[in-house]
């Protein structure tokens, strides 16, 4: 669905546009790609609508797109699994947020979710992606900023949920939704499922 419309979205430019021959296929993914976020970003809005937390969605949202554009991670081999992954994602850390504020986990376990989370980001990030290749500087500056991002974030998100402001805790849920998607995307290229 996601080819074939950005297909006839760059057939439409294309009459307005000169675009080369060798140029096609960067126009299409850009176009492909472009689509696969707007959707991803409305299921998850409107999943947050359905559960009556948009507040929640947007926060999510924010820090998925945010700090995995520095940290990198698991990425669906079709849009489809994409989608499917984002919405599944961001229910996922959504019944972990409702539950441990429902419950009122201790501050030391959440303390402990923290901590763990940002080890995958330590250790792993930038995860490569062949799509999206990085240079060593480029690599150098996103392994720096995706620690000081991730923590950052983190130290908010405990300082919130220290204040008992629930959304601390969607904070370090997602940073911790994105360490779990590194450890997936590590697992894929070790096991050759996804080229580095």
């Amino acid at each position: 669905m996601i080819c074939r419309l950005s297909s006839k979205i760059l057939t439409f430019v294309s009459k307005y546009v000169d675009i080369t021959s060798e140029m096609n296929d960067i126009y299409q993914y850009g176009i492909e790609i472009t689509i696969s976020s707007i959707l991803n970003i409305i299921l998850v809005l409107l999943c947050s609508l359905f559960l009556s937390d948009f507040f929640a969605g947007l926060t999510y949202l924010f820090i998925f797109v945010f700090l995995r554009s520095f940290t990198g991670g698991y990425h669906a081999t079709t849009y489809f699994r994409c989608n499917l992954t984002i919405v599944t994602t961001f229910l996922v850390t959504f019944i972990f947020y409702k539950t441990i504020t429902y419950y009122e986990i201790s501050f030391l376990v959440f303390e402990a979710i923290m901590l763990i989370s940002l080890v995958p980001i330590i250790i792993f990030s930038p995860v490569p992606n062949k799509h999206k290749p990085l240079t060593d500087m480029r690599r150098k500056q996103s392994y720096k900023l995706s620690i000081v991002i991730a923590s950052a974030l983190s130290l908010i998100g405990l300082i919130l949920f220290a204040l008992g402001i629930s959304i601390g805790a969607m904070i370090i849920l997602t940073v911790a939704m994105i360490s779990l998607l590194i450890l997936a995307e590590i697992f894929m290229q070790r096991r050759g499922y996804h080229e580095g």
